[in-house]
């Protein structure tokens, strides 16, 4: 008979394959829908444009900031939020699955089947950033606040899809609560974090501008900041990381001082049971 251990460990491994697959499986046959009903969706982008943002994400993805269990804040998100307001939902999708290169894949690390699920998640998550703005907002013709509110409502919609799929995969491989793991998901405070989720997707929306107006001479100017943002996300996981090292001293001196002290009180018992001893004998 098998072990209940070991199958409990296989049933987990068949579940998060099998959660992978269906991750991977709607997101391939939602695009087959998509390019059936739309076939404009790609059809009516510049192939050139396409191919040059893929170039530029793969190139962001591959400079990523590491985070909780090997798990990594991609640099990308800026870039593709820049495609997701400019270009049709579909063709967003495209370059996110198509560009979302991790470094694992270079060095063999990840299989194909982890590889595909992590290109899948992130075309979901653009896709529905992608639909979200467009469902609001008109990139050339609507106002500014209009174009603020859709870009918010879009790193909403991304941030929720990508935390739901990534945070259904790292529970099941990981074999802990969802809670824990989406509290991980994030680098520094919640609130902090989230502001700087937030801040890069209106750095999108001010580069899909930039972008109408420049054309690809304005791509050079999106580096500096994912650079500064790049440096702010390890100075707070340096912050953090701190934090939680202080904080481990302090329980380890709160518990040698609370030791120290019962192994004082017991020196004064022992202590004073000798001097009772003594005057009794006395007497």
């Amino acid at each position: 008979m098998i072990p209940a251990r070991r199958q409990r460990r296989e049933g987990r491994a068949g579940a998060l394959v099998a959660y992978q697959v269906a991750v991977v499986g709607a997101a391939l046959g939602i695009g087959a829908v998509l390019v059936a009903r739309r076939p404009e969706g790609v059809a009516d982008v510049p192939p050139a444009h396409l191919l040059v943002w893929t170039v530029l994400v793969a190139g962001v993805e591959l400079w990523p900031v590491p985070g909780w269990r090997g798990l990594q804040v991609s640099l990308g998100f800026p870039l593709l939020m820049v495609v997701a307001f400019l270009y049709p939902p579909l063709a967003g999708a495209l370059v996110a699955f198509v560009g979302s290169f991790d470094p694992w894949e270079f060095r063999r690390d990840a299989n194909v089947l982890t590889a595909l699920f992590n290109r899948s998640q992130v075309a979901l998550a653009v896709l529905a950033a992608s639909l979200a703005f467009h469902g609001v907002a008109d990139l050339h013709a609507s106002s500014t606040l209009r174009l603020l509110g859709a870009a918010t409502l879009a790193t909403v919609a991304d941030y929720a899809v990508n935390v739901a799929l990534v945070g259904i995969w790292a529970s099941l491989k990981y074999r802990t609560g969802i809670a824990k793991v989406v509290r991980e998901l994030r680098i520094g405070s919640l609130p902090e974090f989230l502001i700087s989720y937030l801040a890069l997707a209106l750095l999108g929306l001010v580069m899909a501008k930039f972008f109408l107006a420049m054309g690809f001479w304005s791509v050079p100017a999106f580096l500096l900041p994912l650079m500064f943002a790049r440096q702010m996300f390890f100075r707070s996981r340096a912050l953090e990381e701190a934090h939680k090292e202080l904080q481990e001293r302090e329980q380890v001196l709160q518990a040698l001082s609370v030791r120290m002290a019962e192994e004082r009180q017991d020196e004064r018992l022992q202590i004073a049971g000798y001097l009772h001893d003594d005057l009794a004998q006395l007497l």
